[in-house]
Order: structure tokens, then C-alpha cells, then sequence
């Protein structure tokens, strides 16, 4: 049984999960894109210090850095692995799927966790209720496009698998 049958979003509406995969590839690669110019920006002296910035209350000389270059390597790879979605849709191949699954799992698990880091360590100021519940809401988006790309999975999870039929006597 297939989770989605079609991709439906506000930004992305197909009529089937393979569409829907190409568009979240080609979604995630421009996500991707924006945050590593982002991050670039802030790594070079740019303003990190509002709560909606991926580098918020990173140290300027020493932890910024190697948090930047660790977020910049994570986005580097998403896009590899949004490059091998539609290597994998293509070729008909589901195990290309898997490291933007794994991938894009971590950054949904990382997107919670800063939502209830942001709620538990400024919960006095409304600002940051606001921040996890706008960083909650594109987790969700994301889980929806992770749910989208899972569904291919599964199709061809379904399609690929030997259809034998035991007889016994």
C-alpha cells in the first residue's frame, strides 16, 4: 500500500508520486542552494544573530565556522542525493532514493529539534514562539515531500518485487 498517490502542495500539485518526486528534487536543490548562499553570507560577517538564522547563537571566531561548514556539507550532499532522485526515477532503480530519504530524514529530525530548542530556551520571548511554529510548519512541508518521495519507494518497491506463486499438492 502507497502513502501518497499524488503530490499535492501549495508549491508542487502532480498528478502522480513520479512528478511529484521530480519536483521535490528540484525543490530541495533550490532550498539547498538559498540556505548555502545564506550561510555564506553569515560566514563571511554577515548578521546571524535574529532567531530565524540557521547560525543563531554560534560563536563568531570559532564555533561559526565549523557549524557553517557542516550545514554547507549537509546541503552539498542533499543536492547529490536530489541529483540521484532523478537518476533513480529515470532508471527505475529505488535504492538511489534511500540516501535522499536518510538525508532529508535528518534534516526534518534537525528542524524539530530547533523548534523545541528555540521554544525551551526562549520561551519568555513571543518572537521565538513564532520562529519554531514557521519552523514547524516547513517541517511539515518537508515531511510531506519526504512522504511524496517515500511513495516511489514504495512503488517501485512494488513493481520490482517477484510476483511467485506457491503450490503445494
Amino acid at each position: 500500500m502507497v502513502v501518497l498517490e499524488t503530490c499535492w502542495s501549495p508549491c508542487i500539485w502532480n498528478n502522480d508520486v513520479k512528478s511529484g518526486s521530480y519536483s521535490v528534487a528540484v525543490y530541495t536543490t533550490a532550498m539547498s542552494v538559498v540556505l548555502i548562499t545564506f550561510i555564506s553570507y553569515m560566514l563571511s560577517g554577515g548578521d546571524s544573530s535574529q532567531l530565524y538564522t540557521p547560525l543563531f547563537e554560534t560563536d563568531i571566531r570559532h564555533s561559526m565556522k565549523w557549524v557553517g561548514g557542516l550545514f554547507i556539507t549537509y546541503f552539498l550532499i542533499l543536492i547529490i542525493t536530489s541529483i540521484l532522485i532523478h537518476k533513480a526515477i529515470k532508471e527505475m532503480i529505488r535504492g538511489w532514493l534511500l540516501p535522499w530519504l536518510i538525508t532529508m530524514g535528518i534534516g526534518i529530525a534537525f528542524q524539530l529539534v530547533f523548534g523545541l530548542w528555540l521554544l525551551g530556551g526562549y520561551y519568555i520571548y513571543l518572537q521565538s514562539v513564532l520562529a519554531a511554529l514557521i519552523d514547524w510548519l516547513w517541517m511539515s512541508y518537508n515531511i510531506y515531500c519526504w512522504l511524496c518521495v517515500y511513495s516511489q519507494y514504495q512503488l517501485f518497491e512494488i513493481w520490482q518485487s517477484p510476483n511467485i506463486q506457491l503450490i503445494y499438492s
